[in-house]
């Protein structure tokens, strides 16, 4: 797996050997960013939850964010490497543990995207987004880019004061869904 675009295009990623993460598929990653260089990823502050390798922060930061947080319980020392590859370590805050406890800790910090990856089939989407509001994460017009099984599409209906569907992308049985913050 390899950073696609920007300062860093072209770095190998490391990938954590024998444990249960899905890294987004580079299409996909593509994809996303494609979107995203239509709205503009210079200077803003990127959150990746359920992080994995950190491939959607780092992407973010080698196209000209200014930080990211990454979240992830198993994966802290690898994404830390991965950042060291793609030379943004001082744009780099890596938070381990469970993904509720370090959201708690961000409160009121903002961020202008959001990744999140959450497990399949544990339905744990409208969880971790509620956590994000509750949490204030969202700047003003942020964008949360959500990553999910077709069959677990977030139920927006608990989250229309907040925000609403902007796009969805379908890549087989992988939907990314793009929510805009109000």
């Amino acid at each position: 797996m390899k950073i696609i675009g920007g300062s860093a295009k072209g770095t190998l990623l490391l990938a954590p050997s024998g444990r249960n993460t899905r890294p987004t598929l580079g299409r996909v990653r593509e994809s996303v960013f494609n979107v995203l260089a239509n709205v503009g990823l210079l200077e803003t502050r990127v959150l990746d939850i359920f992080a994995g390798t950190g491939a959607m922060g780092l992407e973010a930061l080698s196209r000209g964010a200014s930080e990211a947080v990454f979240i992830d319980k198993a994966t802290g020392s690898l994404i830390r490497d991965n950042a060291s590859r793609c030379h943004v370590d001082s744009r780099v805050r890596v938070l381990k543990g469970e993904v509720s406890s370090a959201l708690r800790s961000l409160k009121g910090q903002k961020f202008d995207y959001i990744f999140m990856d959450p497990p399949y089939r544990k339905g744990y989407i409208n969880e971790v987004l509620q956590q994000v509001f509750d949490c204030g994460l969202p700047a003003d017009d942020a964008v949360i880019i959500a990553e999910h099984s077709v069959s677990e599409p977030p139920d927006l209906s608990l989250f229309q004061d907040t925000c609403e569907l902007w796009k969805e992308k379908k890549a087989g049985a992988i939907v990314v869904s793009y929510l805009r913050c109000r």
